[in-house]
């Protein structure tokens, strides 16, 4: 009989921790991987293409997440292959349309810097919030990296805010 009880008592442990482990999100959330494209690829040449550095778009990685809870957004860029010891600068932008210029500043955002080792990698992680949206809807955004002139941009990517 203790034995039993104790059988029980470990099934039902072991449900519970397994259905809070294997909680979804609420759809639309989740965190995905958005490819990076060297500028030449996707935009007029010249004056885009003239500095990209191939094999940079595959190297880096870009993550964004819509988790649940109260940030909207988290995004976090890899960047491998890149020039050694360089300030390049990131804008986070509308969405861009192939084989035409650069659509803006996302509105309400400013450009940052990040600076690359030794080896020309980096990183860097930004939240948006609501607030940095107008109101509830489908947002488009990409970012590019910029030193001097467009070396990468991401693809576009959707951003729902509720």
């Amino acid at each position: 009989m203790k034995t039993y009880i104790s059988v029980v008592l470990c099934l039902v442990m072991l449900f519970t921790f397994v259905g809070t482990v294997s909680a979804v999100k609420p759809e639309g959330t989740g965190a995905v991987e958005v490819a990076w494209n060297l500028s030449g690829d996707v935009m007029p040449v010249p004056p885009y293409g003239s500095i990209d550095i191939p094999g940079s778009d595959t190297a880096s990685k870009l993550i964004v997440n819509q988790p649940s809870g109260n940030t909207v957004l988290t995004i976090t860029a890899v960047i491998n292959g890149l020039t050694p010891n360089t300030i390049y600068t990131v804008y986070p932008s509308k969405a861009w349309v192939p084989m035409t210029y650069w659509p803006g500043l996302f509105p309400g955002q400013s450009t940052f810097t990040f600076l690359t080792d030794e080896y020309g990698s980096a990183s860097w992680h930004m939240n948006l919030q609501n607030e940095d949206f107008v109101g509830p809807g489908t947002y488009q955004l990409s970012f590019w990296i910029n030193n001097g002139l467009t070396i990468l941009i991401s693809d576009n990517f959707d951003v729902i805010v509720e």
